[in-house]
């Protein structure tokens, strides 16, 4: 008995002794595995995707990809946030920008596609622009937006390299003064006839074509990448097939440089980029998102199109300058709707104090260049509606063209959202129907701005309308009723899935609050807006 007791305790104690030495073990292999190296991307590089599994096994390098639009790309590299590599559409942007351009060790182009216009193949005959040889110019083409002769979907310039292309070749082409363009020589007069046509927006170049599947039949075109369209022409879903009009004086081409961050990755970017310059990347590649090569040695999957490149202008102030005024003076005003909760389980872990900081952020209290840009322009009008168990504050606001009365306007919005307090149960659906019938009938009165709702939720509906009576009320409107887009934020316990059966109907789309924040959510919203 003396004996199995100690031989018991001696295996013990062994076993335990074995444990210890496998543990160091486990930690020094985990240890040694390599970490991805990161590559802060476009968007639009979400296709490239099922093609890393094959660049991984060649260059026997780990990647990870972390997207955002053109101009939060610039933002983060002008802050110092730490990623090895950048991938974007476009660098010229962010070359102007002294901060960014200071951390961009190193650039390498890896395919290519210019920005240009797509229009449905029985309009584009009218128009007389079917024919390569007679492509109309950019002076042309803002001029038969501004009389009406057709309507087209195109991202926001503050937010997508496509929509931003499409503003800046258009003041460069009709200036006509190429890298030397001045804040005075923008012609507001064919901005503005362009951005009346504009019928639809958003803040990606593949959420935009994703839209456009959706309301072709209300629009006549869309801007965006020639491979996006050759993808909408490919994809078998076109009621009618797009003609691609490159104007003839010039268009922005995405050259998609691959650039060096981190200057202690340097053997492992040239690595990459010799990988994504060679044969089997630059054919995958063309095949999966028909860009055209880099590489001369691979074919275009595409027929080659000859076009001239305009230049970018030299001066970031300029660039600026041209994105505020097509937000604040060209495109037509916006009319936004915020539907806000503000129920007890906001009060949850700084919630409230979050949503006050986003709204207040929107109100111009955020002077981050995406801050800036996403803020409330001049023109728009805006409707806050806050509820728990019901419909509590509904707040209006109206901004002009007078900079110091604005001023006065947007710190009543950002009052408005400090004294914000938690209370109640949760009536989703019952808010968001009361803020639609408020914003119909603005649109019966106003019918040319842009009108949008946005909801903002932290948990379950509780109260009033459940989804699927909102979803029923939503389906007995007239057709031409149901065309304000409505867009929701998740955040908290809120579900994803009746969040979606919300947005989807309206042709709207669902914002993750929880990951990023309310603040960079309701910033990204505003390039859809």
């Amino acid at each position: 008995m003396h004996w199995h007791r100690y031989l018991l305790a001696l295996a013990c104690v062994l076993a335990l002794a074995g444990c210890d030495k496998a543990a160091p073990d486990a930690a020094a292999d985990a240890a040694q595995a390599p970490a991805a190296l990161t590559i802060l991307a476009g968007s639009e590089l979400k296709d490239i995707e099922p093609l890393l599994p094959d660049l991984e096994k060649a260059t026997g390098l780990h990647v990870q990809l972390k997207y955002a639009g053109t101009l939060d790309v610039v933002e983060q590299l002008q802050d110092g946030v730490a990623y090895d590599f950048a991938w974007i559409a476009n660098n010229k942007y962010a070359m102007l920008n002294p901060p960014a351009r200071e951390r961009i060790k190193a650039s390498e182009r890896t395919m290519i596609s210019p920005v240009v216009l797509g229009v449905k193949a029985a309009k584009a005959k009218a128009l007389g622009w079917d024919d390569p040889a007679r492509s109309p110019t950019w002076a042309e083409i803002a001029r038969r937006a501004g009389t009406g002769d057709f309507r087209f979907a195109m991202t926001n310039p503050a937010s997508s390299n496509t929509g931003f292309s499409a503003v800046l070749g258009l003041a460069a082409a009709v200036a006509g003064k190429g890298d030397a363009l001045e804040a005075q020589d923008i012609d507001k007069k064919a901005l503005t006839a362009f951005a009346r046509a504009q019928g639809l927006t958003a803040g990606s170049s593949g959420w935009l074509a994703e839209a456009y599947l959706r309301e072709q039949d209300k629009l006549d075109g869309i801007v965006n990448y020639a491979s996006v369209l050759h993808g909408l022409n490919q994809g078998g879903k076109l009621h009618e097939p797009l003609v691609l009009v490159y104007p003839k004086d010039g268009v922005i081409t995405a050259d998609y440089p691959f650039m060096l961050i981190n200057p202690a990755r340097r053997a492992e970017y040239d690595k990459l980029v010799a990988y994504l310059k060679g044969d089997a990347f630059q054919k995958a590649m063309a095949a999966a998102t028909f860009r055209q090569p880099i590489n001369p040695a691979v074919a275009s999957v595409l027929p080659r199109r000859d076009y001239f490149e305009l230049a970018f202008p030299a001066k970031l102030a300029v660039v600026d300058g041209l994105l505020d005024a097509y937000l604040n003076e060209f495109r037509r005003p916006a009319d936004s709707t915020f539907v806000v909760d503000i129920s007890g389980s906001m009060n949850t872990g700084g919630r409230i104090e979050q949503l006050r900081t986003a709204l207040q952020a929107l109100a111009g209290e955020d002077a981050t260049l995406s801050g800036r840009f996403s803020r409330f322009r001049e023109r728009e009008n805006i409707s806050m509606l806050t509820f728990s168990n019901e419909v509590h504050a509904r707040q209006r606001w109206a901004l002009g063209t007078d900079r110091q009365a604005n001023g006065k306007t947007l710190a009543d919005i950002s009052a408005f959202a400090h004294q914000l307090q938690t209370q109640g149960g949760t009536a989703i659906y019952s808010a968001v129907r009361d803020g639609y019938e408020a914003a119909l009938a603005r649109q019966a009165k106003a019918p040319d701005r842009v009108y949008s709702l946005v909801l903002m939720t932290d948990g379950e509906n509780n109260a009033g309308l459940s989804i699927s009576q909102f979803r029923e009320w939503f389906a007995s409107l007239p057709p031409e009723q149901r065309r304000i887009r409505i867009f929701a934020v998740q955040f908290g316990e809120a579900k994803r899935d009746e969040l979606e059966a919300l947005t989807e109907p309206s042709g709207g789309r669902v914002f993750d609050g929880s990951k990023s924040g309310l603040k960079a959510a309701f910033k990204e919203i505003r390039g859809y807006q």
